[in-house]
């Protein structure tokens, strides 16, 4: 499966986050008509969108969509009457709407950008922001708004990774018994490999 890109950034007094939780109603391109597509197998959400907060209130700056615009193709058997719909009516003319008075433009490879949005957003509730791979901030933030306006940041540990090797913890997985250990009745292999019996209650 390929490796997933960050989808939602967020750029706070000076420094670049990646939005790692927020609650419902956060942002949703669909919410203003926006529908992407999957152009490409690294993004299935089909969409990068960029925020930023500023003056403590929070604002959508960017957006990149994935958009593949519909294609009018002539049927192959012009000049007979078909019944079944043709590859335009499938596709439709399905085209992307502006976003607060900003049109798209197209960046090529099948995406298009908003640039400059300043969308203003009434999100309430709180968001954790991850440091991106080149910073060395080990914490993460909690930053809440009300109507999108900032009113706490506070700072929280990073979940602590499993510190355990992959290696080691797929021989724990996969320890093989001896060839003649007896599956059926497992009682009678005690003192059949003595060495490795576990050790006995006092």
């Amino acid at each position: 499966m390929t490796d997933q890109v960050p989808t939602e950034y967020v750029h706070f007094e000076g420094e670049g986050y990646i939005l790692l939780r927020a609650e419902r109603g956060f942002f949703s391109p669909w919410d203003h008509d926006i529908r992407p597509d999957d152009a490409d197998s690294s993004n299935w959400a089909g969409f990068v969108a960029h925020f930023v907060v500023h003056d403590r209130r929070l604002y959508l700056d960017y957006l990149t969509v994935g958009h593949i615009p519909a294609t009018k193709k002539r049927s192959p058997f012009e000049g007979t009457d078909q019944l079944e719909p043709t590859l335009d009516d499938i596709i439709g003319d399905y085209v992307l709407p502006p976003l607060n008075g900003v049109e798209p433009t197209n960046a090529g490879m099948g995406y298009w950008h908003y640039q400059n949005i300043n969308l203003a957003l009434d999100y309430t509730g709180a968001i954790t922001l991850g440091s991106e791979p080149t910073q060395k901030q080990p914490d993460h933030l909690e930053l809440t708004f009300e109507q999108g306006h900032l009113v706490s940041v506070k700072t929280i540990p990073a979940p602590i990774p499993d510190a355990t090797p992959w290696a080691e913890t797929e021989s724990l997985l996969c320890v093989t018994p001896s060839e003649d250990f007896d599956f059926d009745n497992p009682r009678s292999n005690n003192g059949k490999d003595s060495d490795n019996e576990p050790p006995q209650q006092p």
